[in-house]
């Protein structure tokens, strides 16, 4: 009878010490959810240049950019769209929902 509360016993220390709180895995899902986050920005956004926000204010403006100018917003349109299809980019943003729906699921535990 001894043994087998002495092993319930430690079963239960084992398991209890062994687990994460709640608060600590949504703490960690959090941290690596901004990590993610960091650097799905630094990696796939695309930072508006200079001569797209001139573009921007001209427009508001009534005025168009130079063709030049116009082929240059678009190409860096084009790069920021192959930048955000990247394979790498794929990879982050599907590791972000992976984090968002771990996240979700520990809450409503």
């Amino acid at each position: 009878m001894r043994k087998t509360v002495a092993v319930i016993v430690a079963i239960a220390a084992l398991a209890i010490a062994g687990c994460e709180s709640k608060e600590q895995k949504n703490d960690k899902l959090n941290a690596e959810y901004q990590a993610a986050i960091t650097q799905y920005q630094k990696d796939c956004s695309a930072d508006p240049s200079d001569q797209d926000a001139n573009a921007i204010v001209g427009a508001a403006l009534g005025s168009s950019p130079s063709p030049q100018k116009q082929a240059a917003i678009n190409q860096h349109q084009r790069e920021a769209e192959a930048r955000k299809n990247s394979p790498h980019c794929k990879e982050l943003d599907a590791k972000r929902d992976d984090l968002t729906k771990k996240i979700l699921a520990t809450q409503n535990q």
